[in-house]
């Protein structure tokens, strides 16, 4: 479903990525990697936001940038402006439809979606009321609302609860038992590390692709980082990377 076949992309003559492949087909895949190792930037060339150098992306056998309106995304929060006066309502009716006028049908959904988050007395507060927490809770509502056949999540649990979190990863486990394709963008990887079918590995380049028993160890981890990590393997044996590097 999503071909990345040799990717490069630069940012003023200097490289944000460089040769990346990787394919998901109708799979939970998360990327991690330092700060500024171009996870960001690989996920907006998925969405076809930009253009590689080099290389090519296939969605569903398409350009990137013809199938933007079966993806489902997520921002990270620092994208979004604090003080654009904008309801929950409408942040939500966004996602489920592009048309200026909605009908009960879509407001219908997108207090159905609203609903599933826990959050169905906010729909007329203002966005910039809620707290950091909700907000990010609305946001992942509005990725799943238009009922994406892709859905693509950039840094999706920052400063979100416990509870919240486990709710979110349960929606979208439901999403991948329904087939859909799902990129996530993590500095932390243990809350979906049980989830996840594959993870990549990106500093700049492709540093390892697979199932998180495969390529999660010492080795590939010190040539991600550059540095030791410690690693705690759990009793179903996967292992758990102890990661510090997290937005505040």
């Amino acid at each position: 479903m999503i071909e990345v076949k040799n990717v490069s992309y630069s940012y003023n003559g200097r490289k944000a990525i460089e040769n990346v492949s990787f394919s998901v087909k109708k799979e939970f895949v998360a990327i991690m990697g330092p700060n500024g190792s171009g996870k960001s930037t690989l996920i907006k060339l998925v969405m076809g936001l930009l253009k590689p150098d080099e290389g090519e992306i296939k969605i569903f056998g398409e350009d990137a940038e013809k199938t933007r309106n079966f993806i489902g995304y997520m921002p990270q929060k620092e994208t979004i402006a604090k003080h654009f006066p904008i309801k929950v309502a409408d942040i939500i009716l966004m996602g489920v439809t592009n048309k200026k006028f909605y009908t009960k049908e879509d407001i219908k959904k997108a207090k159905e979606i609203l609903e599933k988050v826990e959050l169905s007395h906010t729909w007329n507060k203002k966005f910039n009321s809620l707290s950091q927490g909700q907000q990010q809770r609305v946001l992942f509502a509005r990725a799943l609302a238009k009922e994406p056949k892709i859905i693509i999540l950039d840094e999706p649990f920052s400063a979100v609860d416990l509870p919240s979190r486990e709710k979110m990863i349960s929606l979208l486990n439901e999403r991948k038992k329904d087939g859909i394709e799902i990129l996530i963008v993590v500095h932390n990887i243990n809350p979906v590390l049980h989830d996840i079918d594959k993870v990549l590995l990106l500093n700049k380049r492709a540093i390892a692709y697979g199932s998180p028993k495969e390529i999660l160890n010492h080795e590939n981890l010190m040539e991600t980082y550059g540095s030791f990590v410690q690693i705690v393997t759990c009793e179903e044996g996967y292992c758990h990377p102890l990661i510090g590097d997290e937005h505040v």
